[in-house]
């Protein structure tokens, strides 16, 4: 199974038998929550970069509707 670079990069960060216990679809579960965080459309999407003395700083403002269960 070919790994997305956001599982991959999740599986560097966990110990190495952790990352060799995962099966093919625990694996596309995964994939699944890291891509949902990026597929989500917001009313206000709002992103900055800017420096502050000798700090880079970013803030987010991100407003939509509250899709959770509730």
């Amino acid at each position: 199974m070919r790994r997305s670079l956001a599982v991959a990069r999740f599986l560097d960060t966990v110990p190495v038998e952790l990352a060799h216990s995962f099966n093919d679809a625990q694996l596309a579960a995964i994939d699944l929550h890291f891509g949902m965080r990026y597929r989500t459309r917001h009313t206000i999407d709002w992103r900055r970069r800017f420096g502050l003395a000798r700090w880079r700083l970013y803030a987010v403002l991100l407003i939509g509707r509250d899709r959770h269960a509730e």
